[in-house]
Formats: structure tokens, C-alpha cells, sequence
């Protein structure tokens, strides 16, 4: 069933916003360099899997979901 499917995805979707906003509160948190690149390298993974799994609900599902919190590559 297809509002299954929507569901399981958006839940996948915003568990990912909420370990990446974790991951940014250790970033903030570390009192080591090391630890912080460590932290660093991880939201940048998860902020590319996010952005997977946003382009894909929206491709598949027709949604459009907002991209406030999204940061370009340049920046």
C-alpha cells in the first residue's frame, strides 16, 4: 500500500533530521579538534543522506518538502 510506503519513508526522513541535529549538538559540545572533524564527517554524511532520501520522496511520492535547513556544497 502506497500511504505505507509514505509513512515508513517520511519516518526514515525525519529520524535522519533529528541524528543529524544530535551529531551538530556534539560538534558544539567537543572540547578535542579531533573529535569535532570526527562529528564534522558524520553530519556531512548524514546531511548527504538526507538529501538522498528527500530527492527520493519527492520524485516518488510528489511531495515537496522543505529545504530551509539545507546547505549547498559551496557553503
Amino acid at each position: 500500500m502506497k500511504s505505507q510506503g509514505i509513512d515508513r519513508d517520511l519516518k526514515a526522513y525525519m529520524q535522519l533530521k533529528i541524528d543529524l541535529l544530535k551529531i551538530t549538538e556534539c560538534i558544539d559540545y567537543c572540547t578535542e579538534e579531533k573529535d569535532k572533524e570526527y562529528f564534522r564527517m558524520k553530519a556531512l554524511h548524514y546531511s548527504k543522506e538526507l538529501k538522498k532520501l528527500r530527492e527520493y520522496i519527492e520524485e516518488i511520492y510528489g511531495l515537496k518538502l522543505c529545504q530551509c535547513c539545507f546547505f549547498t556544497e559551496s557553503e
